[in-house]
């Protein structure tokens, strides 16, 4: 049941409607903090995904999300913020390459379990389901958004494991918060394997008229997890840590970098040259032995768009058996994405 709270005494928070700006007029939830400037969307229909993330700075209404609210038909990347589950990226054989040359062809990836193939395509399923929306609610404290989505016939026939998931958008003193549960069914006959991402994207630059070469990636990361030309990892790494900062100009294009190793939270900071910074970090009630990717951070910063994915997985997981959570039946496993701005000049 879908419960709306929304009193005129909570003047700073509050939850609206609205439709996408394509012809689909896909509907939309928005929350809205009043005193910090900041509108966050919501599609529970596409995947329940973060489809737009407005902030106010030097007086301007600024767009972040790249793609944001737009659900016309693509080929290309569509951008926003869709959630990534059971799966991170692709999975293949480990002798994709030879098979490759043998003619044979992978439009869709797919892994063993139990001696049984499950196709699954790439970073999952459920960022192309639709969520049920089971509560929204204004009150002095923020504007929350509650998703949920549980396993099908449909969804067992990709993977075989009865599961739910929540996920509680909030926003609050001028961050949003995207809080995972995932719940592996008591009746489940064995642990449930599975990454976890969002492909988040943000345009470039954050600020129309800057130059997007010259935005600024700050990540305290150590390592660098390598991956073949058709990004399955080698088991290869090298230091890498950009802690000091790098402009996106002097960053790979169009190539994921595979970033671990955090000493601590695992964070990311985007800032514009005009002032405007977006700050992310995540948390994870249990994190995979490595390798485990923990930002796989991927775009193409003069075509427009950038995004610093955050993960707790690998590509090729469900082949290789690494970079996974293993949910024992009944047990719950938890993952939260804080996003803040920050402004070096006033709203």
């Amino acid at each position: 049941m879908l419960s709306t709270d929304v009193s005129s005494a909570q003047e700073r928070y509050s939850i609206g409607k609205a439709v996408s700006s394509d012809a689909s007029q896909t509907p939309l939830i928005l929350l809205s903090d009043g005193k910090a400037h900041i509108e966050a969307a919501i599609a529970p229909s596409k995947g329940g995904e973060l489809s737009g993330l407005k902030i106010r700075h030097s007086g301007q209404w600024i767009e972040t999300l790249y793609l944001a609210r737009d659900y016309s038909p693509r080929k290309s990347w569509t951008g926003k913020a869709p959630f990534l589950f059971p799966a991170t990226g692709r999975n293949f054989p480990p002798d994709l390459e030879a098979r490759r040359k043998a003619g044979e062809t992978f439009n869709d990836g797919a892994y063993l379990l139990n001696g049984k193939r499950y196709p699954m395509p790439i970073h999952g399923f459920v960022r192309d389901l639709p969520w049920k929306v089971t509560k929204t609610q204004s009150l002095a404290e923020g504007a929350v958004a509650k998703l949920t989505l549980s396993d099908t016939p449909a969804t067992r026939k990709w993977y075989p494991f009865g599961f739910v998931i929540d996920v509680d958008y909030t926003l609050a003193d001028g961050a949003l918060s995207i809080a995972y549960r995932i719940q592996a069914d008591k009746e489940n006959r064995s642990p449930m394997p599975f990454s976890v991402g969002n492909h988040i994207t943000f345009v470039c630059p954050l600020i129309p008229g800057s130059d997007p070469e010259e935005m600024e990636l700050v990540t305290p990361s150590k390592t660098e997890l390598l991956k073949t030309s058709y990004g399955l990892p080698t088991g290869q790494s090298r230091p890498r840590s950009h802690a000091e900062g790098i402009t996106l100009g002097r960053f790979e294009r169009l190539k994921a970098v595979s970033l671990t190793g955090y000493a601590a939270k695992p964070s990311i900071l985007l800032r514009d040259p005009q002032g405007l910074a977006i700050r992310m970090s995540h948390t994870a009630s249990q994190t995979p032995q490595q390798p485990v990717i923990l930002y796989n951070i991927w775009g193409d910063a003069k075509g427009g768009f950038f995004s610093p994915e955050p993960w707790v997985g690998l590509q090729n997981s469900l082949v290789l058996g690494k970079g996974l959570v293993r949910l024992k039946p009944g047990r719950d496993f938890t993952w939260t994405i804080r996003i803040e701005f920050e402004h070096k000049t006033g709203t």
